[in-house]
């Protein structure tokens, strides 16, 4: 064996004579958070949902590890589902609603809060490429919503 040195697609895009430029959602581009706080009225049904934020159009990045959720105790065995609504692509191709997307079964039934992400697999990050923006929900399983049940936190993205 002998040591190597090779160069991440990126790097290599970079480096090249000439360049080529990397998306920006790689390289270069503008980190952006987006807060959410939300206070549920009336008890809702297991499944229900809970309209987060909506991420702009285009193509953006999600950074789960620096993104955070905040809950206040849903109740014993309630589980979170992080995920988005369905959305359209620039061309027109409907993408699929996926309710737990980028996270599945956090525990709320304590208050608590948590860094999202266990679905998405690699360096746990979601490239969303919309036409109109996606909107990122909240779903509460295995029991009900609790009236007066608190959410905040941030979705962290980086977008052009």
């Amino acid at each position: 064996m002998a040591v190597t040195i090779q160069n991440s697609s990126q790097y290599a895009k970079a480096s090249a004579v000439p360049p080529t430029l990397n998306a920006v959602t790689d390289w270069h581009g503008r980190v952006r958070k987006y807060f959410f706080d939300f206070t549920q009225s009336a008890a809702g049904d297991a499944g229900s949902l809970v309209y987060a934020v909506k991420i702009p159009a285009g193509k953006i990045r999600l950074y789960l590890p620096a993104s955070r959720i905040y809950f206040s105790a849903m109740g014993t065995a309630r589980t979170l589902d992080i995920g988005w609504l369905a959305y359209n692509t620039p061309d027109g191709t409907v993408v699929a609603a996926d309710p737990n997307g980028l996270d599945d079964n956090v525990d709320v039934s304590s208050a608590g809060s948590v860094n999202p992400g266990g679905t998405i697999g690699t360096h746990e990050t979601k490239l969303f490429d919309s036409r109109e923006g996606v909107t990122l929900t909240l779903q509460v399983n295995d029991g009900t919503l609790p009236d007066a049940a608190t959410f905040s936190g941030y979705f962290e993205l980086v977008d052009d």
